[in-house]
Formats: structure tokens, sequence, C-alpha cells
């Protein structure tokens, strides 16, 4: 089977991932004097025919009847209609595969919905005290996570830049397994199991991200994962959901001490820290000096128009990165931010059509685009 070709070094040189990697550096360092302001504009024309193949998607991704080589081929089609701006970059996400997929891969079955992935248990209400975690290679959900990756990186030769797969999470992929409520009431009455759990489940974790990685590692010019955060070396955004539902006391004893170990193993590690009821944590995790920065979402049922200013200013005088939307109306930074460097902002999308409105926002950063 042969597919049409985008050949995106046309579009984004080594060079220009030479300047990337400068930026990201700068940045991280705290030497560069403003956020970082990823650009995108679409609608450009392609140089090759549209797919006849779905993108991968929550509801596609599971579906075995469509190869890897389509979703890669999909996907081709639509970077060819992009270009990259300021500090984006080529990238294919794999999220769609669900967050926690690490739950699959340990023997959970993904259901595929229009907005995400869930994770059915092999049985319901599983004993904590029989669970036991183990790697298998030969998992089917594993296996095809792999042939993607190995796919994207067969299509692109790593000129587009391969996130790394929502791994998730290890007491939300324990939560998969037990159940929320379960889990709750299992850090009462079996608190040695759950540690036991976590300390397996973390094992695999950090198995699994080196696993990607390496498949990944011979030919990438820049590594990623589900927040399109760029890095020279491996990243991540860590994550409990979980914690949302857990005391501090009980965040410092079954989830701080497993963030704060395993985010000495990547470089430049985000905490994903989702909804309010995650705020009583913010001083756990602004003392791991292993987590660089804190990306905050204010999650459902929150208004837009809330001020978040006194809980930004917490993570900022910290010294920590903010990896949200933290701008006005007109693109500007926040004013809360008195050190802009420490901000990262997500994609900002425009019309090819529209390059007063792109030259506008990059100008206020001292972006030069070339449209």
């Amino acid at each position: 089977m042969s597919y049409s070709s985008f050949i995106p070094e046309n579009c984004f040189p080594d060079e220009r991932y030479e300047s990337l990697r400068s930026t990201y550096r700068m940045w991280w360092k705290d030497r560069l004097e403003r956020p970082i302001v990823p650009i995108i504009t679409t609608g450009h024309p392609s140089p090759r025919k549209p797919s006849e193949y779905p993108l991968l998607a929550f509801p596609t991704a599971w579906d075995m009847s469509i190869s890897p080589e389509k979703f890669v081929d999909a996907y081709d089609y639509h970077l060819s209609t992009l270009r990259w701006h300021g500090d984006a970059f080529p990238f294919f996400p794999i999220t769609p595969f669900g967050p926690g997929v690490m739950a699959a891969f340990l023997g959970c079955t993904p259901v595929g919905v229009e907005h995400t992935v869930w994770f059915m248990p092999p049985k319901k209400d599983i004993p904590i005290e029989e669970l036991h975690f183990s790697f298998d290679e030969n998992n089917p959900y594993f296996r095809r996570v792999v042939n993607i990756v190995e796919a994207a990186m067969e299509k692109w030769r790593g000129h587009v830049v391969v996130g790394m797969v929502d791994i998730g999470g290890v007491m939300d992929v324990l939560s998969s397994f037990r159940g929320t409520e379960n889990l709750l009431t299992d850090l009462y009455d079996s608190p040695d199991e759950v540690l036991r759990c976590v300390k397996e489940l973390q094992e695999l974790w950090l198995k699994y991200f080196r696993i990607f990685n390496d498949i990944m590692a011979p030919e990438a010019r820049g590594y990623s994962q589900w927040y399109n955060l760029y890095g020279e070396q491996p990243g991540y955004i860590l994550q409990s959901d979980f914690s949302y539902m857990i005391s501090p006391d009980m965040f410092d004893k079954f989830v701080g001490p497993e963030l704060a170990s395993t985010s000495k193993h990547i470089c430049n590690a985000v905490y994903h820290m989702d909804g309010i009821g995650e705020i009583p944590h913010l001083d756990s995790l602004l003392k791991i000096d292993s987590i660089k920065g804190i990306q905050w979402v204010p999650g459902d049922g929150e208004p837009s128009s809330r001020n978040w200013d006194e809980l930004l200013d917490r993570i900022l005088v910290s010294g920590k990165k903010l990896i949200s939307w933290n701008q006005n109306p007109d693109g500007s930074a926040v004013s809360i931010a008195k050190n802009p460097g420490q901000l990262y902002f997500p994609d900002r999308y425009f019309s090819s059509n529209d390059t007063d409105a792109v030259k506008k926002y990059a100008d206020m950063y001292g972006i030069e685009v070339k449209l």
C-alpha cells in the first residue's frame, strides 16, 4: 500500500529545529524575556491529495480495522495544510488513545467515546490485595500504540515531533482497576496495599515512558506530550486527577512522594493541576523541586470570568513555570506575570488569509513571522 506524502522538512527544516531548541533552552533557564508563543496558520494549499482515511481520534483510535499507516497518512494531509511560526512546530499527537492508557496496557479494556476513552477493568471490584501489575509486551493495546509510533517515525523520519502517549497518573490508573469509591476506601482500610500498587505502577510507568522514547530517539528532533510542550529531551506533564477527592495529608502520603520520585526521571517535568479540588495540594507541589512548572486548568463548571490571580501569583512567586491560558483577550500576557518568561501559551491558530492578525499577535512578543 502506498501513500501520497507531505515533506515537512520543506516547511520546517533542521535549522528551524535548532532555533526552537535554543529558544526552549533559554526559557527553561529563565533567560528568555518573553513567554513561549506557538503560532500556527491553517488553510494552506496542500501539495498532496486529501487522505481517504480518518484522523486518529477518541472514537477511532481503538478501531483495529484502521491500520497505523492509515492514521499517519490522514494526519500527514492535515499537517500539509499548516505552517508553524514563533515557537510552534510540526507535531503528531497520540493522545486519542485516552488519558491513563497504561490501564489498557495492564488489562483494562478501552472504550472510546466522543471526547475521551474509558478503561473498563477485567472484572468488577477486584480486591486491592489481588491486584498485581506486570509488563506484557504482547498486550494488544500496548502493541497498537507501539505500532502507531513506529509508523509515524517511519513516515516522517523525525521531521514531525511524535507526542508521548498519555500514560496517565499512577493513582488514576489504579482507580481504573479499583473504581474511585473503592480506592478512596482503600486509603483508610488498606494503605499498605495502596502503596504497594503505587510502587508497582510507578516502575511500569517509567518502563513504558522509556520504551516509547527509545522508539523515537534515533531520529527524533525533539519530544513532546499531550499538551504540545517541546523538549530537547523526553519530558512529561504528570497528573493525578484522583487527588481532587483527597485531603492534603492523603496527597502527601499516597501521591506526592511518587510525583517527586517520577519527576526526577523526567527532563523538565510539569504537573497538570486540574480543577479547584486540587488547589489544596498546591503548596505540596511547589515544594517538589523536580517539578519545574504547573499547568493550571480551572475545570468544568468554573466561570471563564473568574479571577485566578492569587493562585497564579503563588505559582509564579515560587519560580516555577506557568502553563496555561494566561492571556488577555488581545493576546497580551496577564499583568500578574511580572516575569513573562515564566509563561507558556498554548498554540494559537490563525487563518492563512488573516496575515494582519498573525503579525499583530506576533509583534506583541517581538516574534518575526514570515507568511
